[in-house]
């Protein structure tokens, strides 16, 4: 498999990522998902994640995120229309932050940050397609045989505690772990004082991170530095 490509996007700074889904032998070679698109107008990087896959050819089959914080989701909007076939997925714990935005979670995070000026946009977002549950495979994601054996390599971790939908997404044959604001380098992990947050939920998920995740395994966080190991 490719390497996730990077782009630091967003107000604060979000690792979004490009994950291919097939490797460079295959004839999908050139699809991809993203996580956590964080691009908006108001940090002047709309654009950026559709530009790089329209120059590099690449065509993005889904959105996924690791959860539905505002800094996460901006940039939904701009990947469903170059691409509109797409489909966004999200924890079905979350899912009403994006069916009846801005939530009430992103509304109190944004006034705790004195950012209401953001409120607008996320209710113009588009809906979830696909809500994601605890130990499903991210097959669901295509119809197309092919696409769907690649994705299922992929695995949901439900990871509460930053967010009450915060999940994880584990590739156990590639050694990848998309931790989200679950797991930062160093025994980082996301803050649980705003609202959702639960310290006791996040010590259990990371608790069980440790049992199941594999020694060596690439960690890719939603800020700060990534590719480290596990």
């Amino acid at each position: 498999m490719k390497d996730i490509h990077v782009i630091r996007t967003g107000l604060l700074a979000v690792n979004s990522l490009i994950v291919p889904i097939c490797s460079d032998k295959s004839s999908d070679a050139k699809k991809v998902f993203v996580v956590d698109p964080a691009t908006s107008v108001f940090s002047k990087d709309e654009n950026v994640i559709v530009e790089y896959l329209q120059k590099n050819k690449l065509e993005c089959v889904a959105v996924l995120l690791t959860h539905t914080h505002f800094d996460h989701i901006m940039g939904i909007a701009a990947i469903k229309k170059a691409f509109p076939n797409v489909k966004i997925a999200v924890h079905k714990d979350e899912a009403a932050e994006l069916s009846s935005a801005p939530g009430r979670m992103n509304c109190d995070i944004l006034s705790m940050f004195g950012m209401d000026f953001l409120i607008q946009a996320l209710s113009l977002l588009p809906c979830p397609d696909i809500l994601l549950e605890n130990n499903i495979n991210l097959s669901i994601l295509s119809d197309d045989e092919d696409l769907k054996k690649e994705l299922s390599k992929w695995k949901v971790i439900h990871t509460p505690g930053h967010s009450p939908g915060s999940v994880c997404y584990y590739n156990e044959i590639a050694q990848l772990l998309i931790s989200g604001d679950t797991l930062f380098d160093y025994g980082g992990y996301g803050r649980t004082d705003m609202t959702g947050g639960d310290e006791l939920l996040i010590q259990k998920s990371l608790n069980m991170l440790g049992k199941t995740i594999k020694k060596g395994t690439k960690v890719y966080p939603g800020h700060d530095s990534f590719g480290f190991s596990f």
